[in-house]
């Protein structure tokens, strides 16, 4: 145990769970202190929902910083370190990361301290000792909080004071990559808060493109990882607002973002109508129609859209669309399996209910893989 005797040590040292010196004491909301690590495996690894000693339920999966009680131990080991070979050392960065921590808690220092740590973040990444594989679990439940907190439910516009820390809290959770244990607790407590606020943010901040794309991105991550019934219920307005971020073609992450959570989220509750109604598919189509890179995205736009094509409205409109046939038939045998197999699918969909005899589908299918097969065979090689 770090070269120390702990039975010399005063008992509120110890871990209540490691039974080791604490070498990072945090406090839950029950008050009980742990050592991080321990902690942090207890509630994230382990999946417990319940504090170690009193057994309560926890509602606020926060960890604080026990300052006190650190400083009182490093006292200590200071005083003991001639009787032991190891000398207690904490790493500069770490300890810079607990008084930020502290300062998060002070409103008047919350965006200043946001923005170190998402600097401190950045400037080790790659690094085998990187802060953030070490804290992000914490620093994503607090960021997540002030997300949370600095909602305005019922406001159509969030203005004022709430919009630095919100900005810089999210711009945070981007830079953070959490344990899927965590992401999927933080995200899924008081019944998907913290989904809600940030499906809210997109919709509000109408006039921060960026805010609303890096919510995009952490939206993404929450829903590969949180249950199905999370991915209900997402209002109409929502994903009007994502397709503005899809029509925005400076920023590929925001798009690729963006596809990935309606792939998520469309088999469920009424998204595939509300996406139809809110006007995706034009949008896809006129993607498709200009997209010359015949990549990953266009893949992802064919797999939506292909979704979408399974119900009535959707077919319609798509039909109604000029170029929508014409979109997808370009793409055949020039994406990806994937790609093929999603167009394939979306035409004969398409035709079966547009067509009076299924074996005039067929006939057009069997074309369109000939008449493209033969362009590939004619084309002048580069």
């Amino acid at each position: 145990m770090d070269g120390f005797d702990h039975h010399i040590a005063p008992s509120f040292f110890i871990c209540p769970i490691s039974l080791q010196i604490m070498k990072d004491p945090v406090t839950i909301s029950t008050g009980m202190t742990f050592d991080r690590e321990s902690i942090q495996k207890w509630l994230f690894s382990y999946k417990n929902i319940s504090c170690p000693v009193t057994k309560q339920p926890l509602s606020d999966f926060r960890l604080t910083p026990n300052s006190n009680l650190l400083r009182l131990i490093q006292s200590w080991h200071l005083q003991h370190a001639s009787s032991s070979t190891t000398k207690f050392a904490e790493p500069n960065h770490d300890a810079l990361v607990k008084v930020l921590l502290e300062e998060i808690k002070q409103p008047h220092l919350q965006v200043k301290a946001l923005r170190k740590i998402k600097s401190l973040i950045q400037e080790n990444d790659g690094d085998n000792n990187r802060i953030s594989c070490i804290r992000d679990d914490t620093l994503f439940s607090i960021a997540a909080s002030l997300v949370v907190q600095t909602e305005l439910p019922g406001i159509p516009q969030i203005t004022g004071n709430d919009h630095p820390v919100i900005a810089e809290a999210v711009s945070l959770l981007c830079h953070l990559r959490p344990s899927d244990e965590a992401l999927k607790m933080v995200s899924q407590n008081e019944n998907g808060r913290l989904i809600c606020s940030l499906c809210s943010i997109m919709t509000h901040y109408l006039s921060y493109l960026q805010i609303r794309i890096q919510g995009a991105l952490v939206l993404k991550s929450i829903f590969e990882v949180v249950d199905g019934v999370y991915k209900e219920g997402l209002k109409f307005e929502f994903f009007e607002n994502i397709i503005e971020i899809l029509k925005d073609q400076n920023s590929k992450h925001g798009s690729m973002a963006v596809l990935s959570i309606l792939i998520r989220v469309l088999k469920y509750g009424n998204n595939k109508e509300k996406a139809i109604k809110g006007g995706l598919i034009p949008i896809l189509i006129e993607l498709l129609a200009e997209d010359n890179e015949q990549g990953h995205v266009c893949e992802m736009m064919l797999v939506v859209l292909e979704k979408l094509c399974q119900k009535a409205e959707g077919r319609a409109a798509f039909l109604t669309h000029s170029a929508g046939m014409a979109a997808v038939l370009s793409k055949i045998l020039k994406v990806s399996h994937v790609g093929d197999d999603k167009s394939i699918s979306l035409l004969s969909s398409v035709l079966r209910f547009c067509t009076s005899s299924g074996e005039a589908a067929q006939e057009f299918m069997e074309n369109v893989y000939m008449d493209n097969a033969m362009q590939n065979c004619t084309a002048p090689s580069a």
